[in-house]
């Protein structure tokens, strides 16, 4: 009896100790936003870049000797938040190489926007010219394109890099 006791008082100083400063933590995995930096924006809908995959910053390989061999391979999701309703003709989202070439992108066919009520797009990035590989993007932009009243436009720094 008396070392289920021990053995007690032990579990308890233990359980106590957990949330002391010297307990280790985890080291938190950066979510996909810290891998994207907002540049300039205009017009009244923001656009927020949600996620990715792949995530940001990484190598997507099997590409061949351009993108156009990498089609389907990186999808991204964003939130649209607009101050005013309206309808918009269509969403666009490009990633860019240094030299400003879109080399991939993607686009929706219409849909309304209201005031106040966030919308998140989910698309996939095709290739659209025939950048050679190996080639790293830099930035992308999304535009919102449509009424005076949805029409905007975002740019990120953003990286990947495709390979042959």
């Amino acid at each position: 009896m008396r070392a289920l006791g021990w053995v007690a008082l032990a579990l308890l100083v233990l359980a106590s100790c957990s949330d002391s400063p010297s307990t280790p933590t985890r080291f938190a995995v950066p979510s996909d936003t810290s891998l994207v930096v907002p540049g300039s924006a205009t017009g009244p809908t923001r656009i927020t870049f949600v996620s990715a995959d792949p995530r940001p910053n990484t190598s997507v390989s099997g590409c061949g000797s351009d993108a156009r061999g990498c089609p389907g391979r990186v999808r991204m999701v964003f939130r649209l938040t607009p101050s005013a309703t309206g309808t918009a003709l269509g969403f666009v989202a490009s990633l860019h190489a240094p030299s400003k070439r879109a080399c991939f992108v993607a686009s929706t066919g219409p849909f309304t926007l209201r005031a106040g009520e966030a919308l998140s797009l989910q698309v996939v990035l095709d290739p659209s010219d025939d950048c050679p590989t190996p080639v790293s993007i830099s930035d992308m932009a999304a535009n919102v394109e449509g009424a005076v009243e949805v029409a905007s436009r975002q740019e990120w720094t953003i990286g990947y890099t495709f390979a042959p």
